[in-house]
């Protein structure tokens, strides 16, 4: 059956192909992928998707579902699209959705004999504020049993660590005065925001090892001989989870505080939606490698969950879908070692690296796919690995 479905992704390949070009050739950044979502939604409802444009609130947001029988395993695909400012697909997002389309497709081709349903959820904005937060908290995802994320990586992977990460612009008011005729009547919001630059510096000796604090100055403060009466800056912060992350962050706002208090300035701070962690599920992680092995997938590297715990530093709106329902995001080899958001990672996008991609990943989740709907030990490991992993992080699922 897995050779059919392999199968049945070739014979797809096409017409995915000609999906994900297409995007490339339209790249459109976050929030603004209409073009996308109109290609995508249309091609879905061809093929008999019941489709929703405007999920969760945001309008190049999609859901498209297929149902075969009732009261089956529910399975999701999440499919990205959009493109990074001035540079255009630099970051493999234009293949995400056809791959998910195609795994989707070599299902619903093949499995006759039980009932499950297939939900693509496309999600906007992963590259700046994260459309998958903002679908997570308006209530999607909660339906699915397991769902796939997949990305383009140097080597192929069943899974990485993700950070949790929050980052948060903040802005002193202060008061003007001439700096060498009335300098003390002026109250300076330069400052603060330098003191608060030294606090998170004596903040870093005490966080814990592999959590991260960055910082810039977002606008100038302008001449030298004045007190400056505005100041902004933003600040990052990142942590294994978003448990301590959340103490991070109570913290840096005392440091704000603090600037404003030392300096007698007024302070704002506004936080982003937070990126949380991946809660990881090494049942699924093992069948992407397991199906991977099948295929003629590069650079397949196995990793143990030790391994996995103390890679990467990085952060994805994944990691808020992983907190409402079991998954996995995965990584396929795309490419030579060449890195991400460059030109020359654009340069990939329509070559044979991207059709290799396109047609791995399609079939590393329709053999995964396959396993979850007919080996009901699979499940049943995967949602209680899940709930134990969300009882560790004092999360009743």
């Amino acid at each position: 059956m897995k050779n059919k479905l392999f199968k049945t992704v070739d014979s797809y390949m096409p017409q995915l192909k000609a999906l994900s070009d297409d995007i490339f050739d339209h790249p459109e950044i976050g929030f603004e992928e209409e073009y996308a979502c109109k290609l995508l939604t249309d091609y879905l409802k061809k093929e008999g998707f019941t489709v929703e444009i405007g999920t969760g609130g945001l309008p190049t947001a999609f859901r498209a579902e297929y149902e075969q029988g009732t009261g089956g395993p529910v399975v999701g695909f999440l499919g990205e699209y959009d493109a990074l400012a001035n540079l255009g697909h630099g970051c493999g997002h234009h293949l995400q959705t056809p791959a998910a389309i195609g795994a989707a497709l070599a299902i619903r081709d093949n499995i006759k004999d039980r009932p499950y349903k297939l939900v693509i959820y496309g999600t906007p904005a992963e590259e700046t504020r994260g459309g998958k937060i903002n679908m997570a908290n308006a209530g999607c995802f909660k339906e699915l049993d397991m769902v796939f994320s997949n990305h383009t990586a140097n080597t192929t992977a069943g899974s990485n660590n993700h950070v949790a990460l929050a980052s948060s612009v903040v802005e002193w008011t202060g008061t003007s005065a001439h700096a060498g005729g009335s300098p003390e009547k002026g109250r300076s919001a330069l400052d603060a925001m330098m003191l608060a630059f030294h606090g998170l510096e004596c903040m870093r000796e005490h966080i814990r090892t592999g959590s991260r604090i960055h910082y810039t100055i977002l606008e100038g403060t302008g001449a030298a001989n004045i007190v400056h009466p505005k100041a902004r800056a933003r600040v990052t912060c990142r942590s294994a989870d978003k448990t301590y992350l959340e103490d991070m962050l109570r913290r840096m706002r005392k440091v704000m505080e603090g600037s404003a208090l030392m300096t007698e300035t007024e302070v704002k701070v506004e936080h982003d939606p937070m990126f949380y962690d991946t809660v990881i599920n090494m049942a699924l992680h093992n069948a992407v490698e397991k199906n991977a092995e099948l295929l003629d997938v590069k650079k397949l590297v196995h990793k143990t969950e030790a391994q996995i715990n103390v890679t990467g530093g990085g952060a994805t709106d994944y990691g808020n879908v992983s907190y409402v329902c079991p998954g996995v995001m995965f990584y396929v080899e795309y490419g030579d070692n060449v890195v991400a958001h460059t030109p020359e990672y654009v340069a990939l996008g329509k070559t044979q690296e991207a059709f290799n991609y396109l047609k791995n990943c399609a079939s590393i989740m329709a053999g995964v796919t396959y396993d979850f709907l007919y080996d009901e030990e699979f499940r049943t490991e995967v949602t209680e690995e899940y709930k134990h992993r969300l009882r560790e992080k004092g999360i009743e699922a």
